[in-house]
């Protein structure tokens, strides 16, 4: 209806009507879902440096940036869409959604124990339990990622 930019329509030279900016996820400017894409227009700078700002965060904070992605991909209305997906969510529908991002959660959290081992440790790999934790967190991630991301794209 209305495009992201403030409008200001003079109906009178008394009245003013102002249309005010929605925040929605991205259909056109979408990598994943839109949320980030969503949150450039919304802010009118560049998706790119948000985008790069988000990686960052990624790697120094994964659990955090993954939780609070997926609070937004539920809670922001799609562009054009007037209610969020939260509002009409149906469990059966979004299973393997939810079983791919429960298993990057949990791989995540492993890669982060590891962080609490000593240096001397981490790169000691005649340990071989550290070599098992990052094994099975580095698979956790990559088979999370393949179920979870063709569902958030089709979101």
């Amino acid at each position: 209806m209305f495009s992201h930019t403030h409008k200001i329509f003079i109906l009178h030279e008394d009245i003013t009507l102002v249309v005010l900016k929605k925040l929605e996820r991205s259909v056109k400017n979408r990598v994943i879902a839109g949320v980030i894409g969503g949150l450039a227009e919304y802010l009118g700078v560049d998706a790119n440096l948000l985008r790069i700002v988000g990686v960052v965060l990624l790697i120094l904070i994964p659990i955090p940036m993954i939780v609070l992605y997926i609070v937004a991909v539920f809670l922001i209305p799609r562009q054009g869409e007037e209610k969020p997906l939260a509002v009409s969510f149906e469990i059966e529908e979004h299973l393997p959604l939810l079983v791919g991002l429960i298993l990057i959660m949990i791989g995540a959290f492993l890669l982060g124990s590891i962080s609490l081992i000593p240096v001397p440790w981490i790169f000691n790999f005649y340990n071989p339990l550290i070599v098992l934790q990052l094994v099975a967190a580095v698979v956790l991630v990559i088979v999370g990622l393949l179920i979870a991301l063709p569902r958030l794209k089709s979101m």
